[in-house]
C-alpha cells in the first residue's frame, strides 16, 4: 500500500489484545446455562422415550397371544389358559423364555422372538364362568384374559398390560392399587 509503513500493516493483520485473551467468564457462564437448560428438557425426554420402547415388548407379545387364542379357539373350540411365564419375574434387565415341555404355551405356539421384561398370564373360561373382576367378560362366551406383568425401572413398582377376547384394546394399570383398566392405551 502506497503511503503506510510497516507499523500500520501489523496493526491491520495482528489480532487485538481481547481477541488473543479467549471467552470472558460471562460467555462462559451463558453457554453452562444453556446446556443445563437443554439437558433439563432432553433427560426427562430421553427416560419417557426409553420406558416406551420397553413397553413395546409386552403390546406386541400380547398381541401375538391374542392371534395366538383366536387360531387356537378356531382349532379346539375353546381357548387355551397358561400359567405364568417365565417363572422367575424379570429384574430391572430381562429373562430367558423358559417353559416346561406340554405346556399351554407350547400348546398355543406363542414364544417370544428374544429375552422378556414382563411375566406373561392367560386366563380363560367357558360359558357360564366369570371372567376376572374389572374385565367386562359377561360369562356369554368363551373368554380370555392376557396380563404382562413388569417392573420398567427397577423401583418396586409394577405395570400391567391386559387384554381381553372382547375388546381390541390393550388397558394398562397398577397390580398394587388394583386400578387395571385405568387407561386405554393402544
Amino acid at each position: 500500500m502506497p503511503g503506510s509503513t510497516l507499523a500500520d500493516h501489523r496493526a491491520v493483520t495482528t489480532p487485538n489484545a481481547r481477541s488473543r485473551a479467549g471467552f470472558s467468564l460471562i460467555e462462559l457462564m451463558i453457554v453452562v446455562a444453556i446446556i443445563g437448560i437443554l439437558a433439563a428438557i432432553a433427560i426427562p425426554a430421553f427416560q419417557t422415550y426409553v420406558q416406551k420402547s420397553k413397553t413395546t415388548e409386552a403390546t406386541t407379545f400380547i398381541g401375538e397371544i391374542r392371534q395366538r387364542e383366536e387360531s387356537y379357539r378356531a382349532e379346539f373350540g375353546a381357548y387355551c389358559a397358561a400359567p405364568v411365564a417365565p417363572r422367575a419375574a424379570p429384574d430391572r434387565l430381562s429373562a430367558l423364555w423358559t417353559v416346561a415341555a406340554g405346556s399351554p404355551w407350547n400348546q398355543l405356539g406363542a414364544s417370544p422372538d428374544s429375552a422378556v421384561r414382563f411375566t406373561y398370564l392367560v386366563l380363560a373360561g367357558a360359558p357360564g364362568t366369570a371372567g376376572p373382576g374389572g374385565s367386562g367378560i359377561t360369562g356369554n362366551d368363551f373368554w380370555y384374559v392376557v396380563r404382562a406383568t413388569g417392573d420398567l425401572d427397577g423401583d418396586g413398582t409394577q405395570v400391567v398390560f391386559e387384554t381381553y377376547s372382547a375388546s381390541s384394546s390393550v388397558w394398562v394399570g397398577n397390580p398394587a392399587t388394583g386400578a387395571t383398566n385405568a387407561a386405554g392405551w393402544e
